[in-house]
């Protein structure tokens, strides 16, 4: 009970921030950009303009919405949310108003699908893993990616059937003249044992999903994709988070330009009499 209120405490205590923003004289002519966690910000506040922005994180989808939700409920039309679009354009599912979504599951697969890969490979690789990791790195790791993001989507639909962070992820995979490989049989077998029973009907499940959609653009997860690229680096103590890091870096603006997200929010932002960016 405690952490329901503390939960409600918090988007209480963002919400009364952002009034005060908005209300404020020097920001009359700023949109206000809601976004799921710190990270976001790092990336948006280097596509996004200070002079026409206020970015904010709000600890999560859910809270993203209910925040959007609660602020046009009270008429501040100024206020826009971007969200990971995850399974939702597979599932053709309407968000409300303002609520923008990612072209693919996320931003991630954005910057992945972007030259910032390459610069990350340029970063990191080795002399010897070099041409392999250019001609190879990206297939593979969607070849893998999009068997976990099948089942991520089929989690999804039955509300969180599995608990993805108690799977000790890296030790499924192993690494070998250039290549990692994943025992997608024993991640599985885990994820089953969490449900204390032997549901051979899930695997049934999964394969329609399979038979629903292969765009692995919107079936992977990006941060499944950021894991495994950090296992190709075994020098320098990469890790997850040092790749997440270097793609933000490597995203420019000429990549987000490319995106529908970059059109929805330019076509937004005339038909509003707003801004976003730094261009004409």
């Amino acid at each position: 009970m405690n952490s329901l209120r503390d939960e409600a405490g918090n988007i209480s205590s963002k919400l009364a921030e952002i009034r005060l923003s908005i209300n404020h004289p020097q920001n009359q002519d700023k949109v206000f950009v809601l976004l799921e966690g710190r990270t976001d910000i790092k990336l948006f506040r280097k596509i996004f303009s200070h002079k026409f922005t206020d970015t904010t994180a709000l600890d999560g989808k859910d809270k993203l919405v209910e925040a959007l939700t609660i602020l046009h409920s009270e008429n501040f039309r100024q206020v826009i949310g971007i969200k990971d679009a995850d399974f939702e354009h597979l599932e053709n599912i309407i968000n409300i108003d303002n609520l923008f979504l990612t072209d693919y599951h996320d931003m991630e697969i954005e910057m992945i699908e972007s030259d910032a890969l390459k610069s990350v490979i340029d970063e990191f690789s080795t002399d010897e893993c070099y041409s392999d990791l250019s001609n190879q790195l990206r297939q593979n790791i969607y070849d893998i990616a999009l068997e976990i993001g099948y089942i991520r989507w089929y989690s999804e639909q039955k509300n969180g059937l599995f608990n993805f962070k108690q799977i000790p992820f890296n030790n499924l995979v192993s690494y070998k003249n250039c290549k990692i490989s994943f025992n997608q049989q024993e991640f599985i077998a885990l994820l089953l044992n969490q449900l204390k029973s032997d549901d051979s009907n899930i695997l049934a499940d999964i394969t329609i999903l399979k038979n629903i959609s292969t765009d692995r653009l919107q079936i992977c997860n990006g941060h499944d994709l950021t894991l495994l690229i950090s296992n190709y680096f075994t020098t320098g103590n990469i890790n997850q988070n040092k790749i997440e890091e270097a793609l933000r870096l490597s995203y420019h603006f000429q990549y987000f330009k490319n995106t529908n997200l970059f059109q929805n929010l330019k076509s937004w932002a005339e038909l509003n009499g707003y801004n976003f960016f730094d261009i004409d």
